[in-house]
C-alpha cells in the first residue's frame, strides 16, 4: 500500500475518531445541566450526539472530504509573484491536468486539441508526420506543467457592490461556488476549480478612501481585474479539471496598480 494512501486512512481515521469523541463530551456535559425553573428536562435538554451519529454516511463523507482536503500540496505564500506562470489558454490547463492525472496520455485525442492543421488533415500519412513532430511537444510541456505548479489568471468584472457590513467586496462566484469552474474558450474541455474559494468569497477593504475608490471604478463600468495566484493540486477525473489552492489574491487597476489584495 502506497504511503499517501495510508497517511489519508491515519488522517480520515483521526478525524472520525474525533468527531466521536467530542459528540460524547458534548453528550455527557449536557446530561449534568438543570433545566431552566419552570420548564421540564425534557423540553430543553438538546438531542445528545452519540457515536452512531459521529459515524454516519455523511459524516464519515464529510471526514473523508476534509482528510483529502488536507493531503493536498499546498503552495507557499511566500513565492514571489514573478514565479507564477500566467495562464491564458485551455491548453495550458489540458497540460496541467495529464501532469497531474499521471496517465498515458492520449497523443491523437491531444493533438486534435492543440494543433488544427492535425485536427483538420484526412491524409492518414500527413497525421503521422504532424503527430510525430508533436509528440516532443506535448511531452516537453507536461513535463514543464508537472514541474511549474505555480499560476496566475486574471478575473474580469470580479467584484460586487461594496458590503458595508462586512467591509468587504463579495468575489465573483467561480472562484468559491461549488461546481463551479473557469475555463478558456479555445479549449473548454479542461476547467480550474478551486479547493479553498469559501475563503475568498469576499476580498476585505476596511479603508473607507480605498472602498471608495474601487466602488466608484466599478459602479462606472471601469471596474478592476483581480489577479488569481493559484497552486495546482490535483486533476479532477470525472470533471476533466484542474483542482487548485488560491494562494492569494490581487485587486489592479488597468494601469497595474495594487488596490487592495488577500
Amino acid at each position: 500500500m502506497h504511503t499517501h494512501t495510508l497517511a489519508l486512512q491515519r488522517t480520515f481515521k483521526h478525524l472520525v475518531l474525533t468527531a466521536a469523541f467530542a459528540a460524547a463530551s458534548v453528550g455527557l456535559s449536557a446530561c449534568g445541566d438543570k433545566a431552566p425553573q419552570g420548564k421540564p428536562a425534557a423540553d430543553t435538554a438538546p438531542a445528545t450526539p452519540n457515536l452512531a451519529d459521529a459515524t454516519s454516511p455523511r459524516a464519515v463523507a464529510q471526514a473523508q472530504q476534509q482528510a483529502a482536503q488536507a493531503a493536498l500540496p499546498k503552495g507557499d505564500p511566500a513565492t514571489p509573484a514573478s514565479s507564477y506562470v500566467e495562464y491564458n489558454s485551455g491548453n495550458q490547463l489540458m497540460f496541467a491536468y495529464l501532469a497531474l492525472a499521471d496517465m498515458p496520455v492520449d497523443y491523437d485525442q491531444i493533438a486534435n486539441r492543440m494543433s488544427r492543421d492535425y485536427a483538420g488533415a484526412n491524409d492518414e500519412f500527413r497525421k503521422r508526420d504532424l503527430l510525430a513532430a508533436l509528440k516532443p511537444r506535448i511531452d516537453q510541456a507536461v513535463a514543464q506543467a508537472k514541474a511549474q505548479r505555480y499560476f496566475r489568471i486574471t478575473v474580469s468584472n470580479p467584484v460586487q457592490k461594496y458590503d458595508f457590513e462586512k467591509k468587504s467586496f463579495p468575489l465573483d462566484s467561480s472562484l468559491w461556488e461549488s461546481g463551479s469552474f473557469r475555463y478558456f474558450y479555445d479549449n473548454g474541455e479542461y476547467r480550474l476549480s478551486f479547493s479553498n474559494g469559501d475563503g475568498f468569497r469576499y476580498l476585505a477593504v476596511a479603508n473607507e478612501d480605498a472602498a471608495r475608490n474601487i466602488e466608484s471604478m466599478r459602479a462606472r463600468g471601469a471596474a478592476p481585474t483581480l489577479v488569481v495566484y493559484g497552486y495546482t493540486q490535483s486533476a479532477d477525473m470525472s470533471n476533466k479539471a484542474v483542482k487548485a489552492q488560491i494562494v492569494k489574491v490581487a485587486l489592479v487597476d488597468r494601469q497595474g496598480n495594487v488596490l487592495a489584495e488577500q
